[in-house]
């Protein structure tokens, strides 16, 4: 289960370059992502190679890039490795919970919710907006990340009396629906725009087939988590990233 759901989140917001080595996939995105999901190494698959040969080597192939090495770990890796990056001196950052639920009492789509089955500009100004992305560099590589989506994608905006109040997004693989980029107005927030927001794009989700939805949120995150909770989401495993900055 920890394998599919990690095959899903990586297609859905896909990496401007991969590369295979031996059973772990590399992600390289120019350094971008705030949660270092497009700049990591996934160990997904069986290895065939020494642990710390291939450590060695992917920290080459981030550094000659300019990028820290950077290695995602989940409850279903092997703790060894965990052990040989920690004193190596790895420490850890962003301890995240993949949280699913089923569709089936999903029915409801706010009449303030505009869906497209499209990622367009009106949907991506209000993105960076309401997330308060100003460096153009950034908008310009999250924009191309967007747009090397090749799952069905499904969009919506929350928006009362002509302000837009929140957004998100699902990509649909598989029956799976990824609940993404929900993001509330700062000044709107506690007044259940996020629960609006998700209900909309999860109802929607399930009249497009899909039968299960999943998200990822880091464990600080108690007002996410609350939320996630109350609408019928479990936690179903962790991940969390090992970052080493420079080389020894």
């Amino acid at each position: 289960m920890i394998r599919l759901y990690e095959e899903l989140s990586l297609n859905a917001l896909p990496s401007l370059q991969t590369q295979f080595y031996d059973g772990w996939v590399l992600r390289f995105t120019n350094g971008y992502s705030y949660t270092n999901r497009a700049n990591s190494v996934n160990l997904l698959y069986p290895s065939a190679l020494d642990a710390q040969e291939k450590i060695a080597e992917c920290e080459k192939r981030y550094f000659a890039q300019g990028l820290p090495a950077v290695f995602k770990i989940t409850d279903g890796t092997d703790i060894e490795i965990d052990k040989r990056l920690d004193q190596a001196g790895y420490t850890i950052l962003n301890p995240t919970y993949i949280m699913t639920a089923e569709l089936k009492a999903f029915q409801n789509i706010s009449d303030n919710c505009i869906l497209t089955s499209h990622i367009n500009n009106k949907w991506l100004d209000a993105y960076f907006s309401l997330s308060k992305y100003t460096d153009e560099m950034k908008i310009s590589i999250a924009k191309q990340i967007f747009n090397n989506i090749k799952q069905e994608v499904l969009c919506g905006l929350i928006i009362k009396n002509g302000v837009t109040v929140a957004c998100g997004m699902c990509v649909i693989e598989r029956g799976y629906a990824g609940l993404f980029n929900i993001v509330v107005d700062e000044s709107q927030r506690g007044n259940g725009y996020g629960t609006e927001i998700c209900k909309s794009l999860l109802s929607e989700a399930k009249n497009l087939g899909a039968h299960t939805t999943y998200l990822q949120v880091m464990r600080e995150n108690r007002t996410a988590i609350n939320l996630y909770t109350k609408l019928g989401f479990n936690t179903l495993y962790s991940y969390w990233y090992r970052i080493k900055k420079e080389m020894s």
